[in-house]
């Protein structure tokens, strides 16, 4: 094949391995969490009316004593409700901080790292916009390492050739 010899063909079988085990890794573990999804939402509760201070079920959108509008947190930027979480993010960040890009996994563990904070905090808003961001930087550091990959196999494959040839 290619004229490669049977030790090439071992060390490129074992580069395709070393490449494929900590892709794989980092694809089931976004696969697992994508597959949970969000569930603990809290669907009982309550809430107090901002005029009043009557407690009213968490659903109700005026107050049962005095009418008043009721505005979920959620509009305001502020946590819904408890229970309510927002993914953070850090396990993919860390593997692929690890396996995939050194640089682009940083941002994408100080972001995952911000969002259990400001929900703790009451920035709802906060903690949504740090989650995207832990995402967005999870994705690029994974491409990023695997087209560094991907283009390191190719120059292997075409180094092994060139030496065969001669």
């Amino acid at each position: 094949m290619f004229g490669l010899g049977l030790p090439e063909l071992i060390i490129i079988l074992l580069i395709l391995l070393i490449l494929a085990v900590p892709v794989g890794i980092v694809l089931v573990v976004i696969w697992l969490t994508r597959r949970s999804g969000n569930k603990s939402v809290n669907k009982g509760g309550y809430m107090f009316c901002t005029k009043c201070g009557t407690q009213n079920d968490a659903d109700a959108s005026n107050c049962v004593r005095c009418g008043n509008i009721l505005h979920h947190p959620r509009q305001f930027g502020t946590a819904p409700s408890e229970g309510i979480t927002v993914p953070n993010y850090l396990a993919q960040a860390i593997l692929v901080t690890i396996f995939c890009c050194v640089p682009f996994g940083i941002p994408a563990i100080v972001f995952a790292a911000q969002v259990n904070s400001k929900l703790q905090g009451g920035d709802y808003t906060g903690a949504v916009e740090a989650s995207k961001k832990a995402k967005t930087w999870c994705w690029v550091s994974f491409w990023v390492g695997l087209g560094f990959g991907v283009i390191y196999l190719v120059f292997k494959i075409i180094g092994a050739l060139v030496e065969n040839s001669f």
